[in-house]
């Protein structure tokens, strides 16, 4: 079944054609890889299927539903979560104050009771702690509970920001370069980490420069260049693309990537 679908995608600032006619098919439960040079367009092409930015043309299917031109809490409640290029946690605040954030959107307290303080507010923050709690020490990150995350080592951060990501139980998750300024233990360590999340059955999309940890955990690769799809196949089809190697090195490299 394809979870995530766009149909001729395009987001266009003034004359610059960041995503110009991207299509794209991501099946449910797969992990699914987008690749390309700096400035090819993938963190753009993610922003529109978040609904960051509005797309200039084309659609956004999630799960059968036409969600073009859905805001990010909007997106958010249809399923799709995501995580950004530079952590964005709270850095003064615990790590399950961090994961409760994520929880909110599905609360039934109103802004009134917010203000109020009332028992249906005291209730809810309650729940919310609780599954930020189990969420945690799902993930194996529970001994990290009270510590604030400006002292958590850089890895055990992008873990945690994934597990935010987690708390509005999304059906797929959008990594935005997760490995970048990730020493090679804490890479590894991530790639099991999200092998394991894809193996309790969530769909992933990762934009990645790390070839390595892209060719070792994605089935399906898509390649951009210049806001286009230059191709898409598995990772052995990606690496001996010959427009692929040029695109990304120059006519005189190749694509590593193996183990």
């Amino acid at each position: 079944m394809v979870l995530l679908q766009t149909k001729e995608l395009c987001k266009f600032f003034g004359g610059l054609k960041a995503v110009n006619h991207v299509s794209m098919e991501v099946e449910e439960g797969k992990i699914f890889g987008i690749i390309g040079p700096n400035g090819a367009g993938k963190t753009t092409f993610f922003n529109l299927c978040a609904g960051t930015f509005p797309a200039t043309s084309g659609e956004i299917w999630m799960g059968g539903k036409n969600i073009t031109g859905y805001r990010p809490h909007m997106a958010a409640r249809e399923g799709i979560a995501r995580t950004f290029q530079n952590i964005q946690l709270f850095q003064n605040t615990s790590v399950l104050e961090n994961i409760a954030v994520g929880f909110h959107i599905h609360t039934s307290a109103s802004m009134l009771d917010a203000v109020l303080g009332n028992q249906r507010q005291r209730r809810t923050e309650k729940e919310i702690y609780e599954k930020g709690e189990a969420l945690l020490n799902r993930l194996e990150l529970g001994q990290y509970r009270d510590t604030m995350a400006k002292n958590l080592p850089y890895g055990i951060q992008r873990k945690v920001e994934i597990a935010r990501a987690l708390a509005i139980s999304p059906r797929i998750l959008l990594l935005d370069e997760p490995a970048a300024g990730m020493n090679p233990m804490e890479t590894q360590e991530l790639l099991v980490f999200v092998k394991k999340l894809n193996a309790e059955g969530l769909t992933v999309v990762v934009i990645e420069h790390d070839l390595k940890f892209i060719m070792n955990i994605c089935e399906r690769i898509m390649v951009l260049n210049y806001g286009e799809k230059l191709c898409e196949g598995t990772a052995d089809q990606v690496r001996n693309n010959r427009q692929v190697q040029e695109a990304y090195f120059g006519k005189r490299a190749g694509l590593g990537g193996g183990e």
